[in-house]
């Protein structure tokens, strides 16, 4: 009986080895996968730069007409504080309603200015990511990768740096004429 399953023991083993010793090497048909992090992408490339000064020249320029409506407004409350007691009880509510109009008329510019501010910033890197997409779909294809992840959007919860193609997809981006806007 020992021989018997020593017997079919050995048999086992050697039928094994080369399943095992096939299964360290890497095979032709293995699967091939990177990632790529849009965000720095779109923050590192030429395109990318330009779009984003772009932004900030336009963002500075609104947020200083709007620190000016907000500096008139600390103004207006310094100013209905210091008055509170001398005014009559109708001057006070007209001033008090006047204050508080103009507060919500900021508030409504404010909603307006950062919805405005994300509107251009997606139309300004529309064709941008398009072309982004393009090169990763491209690079993927002749190396042969069977998947190319995205990681700003935390897809990617662990890979090597190894197989990160960010700056490959930087420098290729670079190196073509510019995407054109939407």
């Amino acid at each position: 009986m020992k021989k018997t399953i020593f017997a079919l023991v050995a048999l086992a083993v050697l039928l094994a080895a080369p399943a095992l010793r096939a299964a360290d090497q890497p095979r032709p048909d293995a699967m091939k996968f990177g990632y790529v992090d849009f965000n720095r992408a779109l923050n590192e490339t030429e395109e990318g730069k330009t779009a984003k000064s772009t932004l900030k020249a336009e963002f500075n320029e609104r947020q200083q007409k709007l620190d000016i409506v907000q500096n008139e407004l600390k103004k207006m409350k310094e100013d209905l504080d210091k008055q509170r007691l001398i005014l009559s009880q109708d001057a006070l509510k007209a001033k008090e309603d006047e204050y508080r109009n103009k507060f919500m008329e900021l508030q409504q510019k404010l909603g307006t200015f950062k919805q405005e501010m994300a509107q251009k910033e997606a139309a300004m890197t529309a064709g941008l990511l398009e072309k982004l997409k393009g090169i990763v779909k491209d690079l993927g294809s002749k190396n042969s990768y069977t998947m190319i992840l995205e990681k700003s959007q935390d897809v990617v919860l662990y890979a090597p740096t190894i197989n990160d193609l960010t700056d490959e997809v930087i420098k290729i981006c670079n190196s073509t004429p510019k995407a054109k806007s939407k």
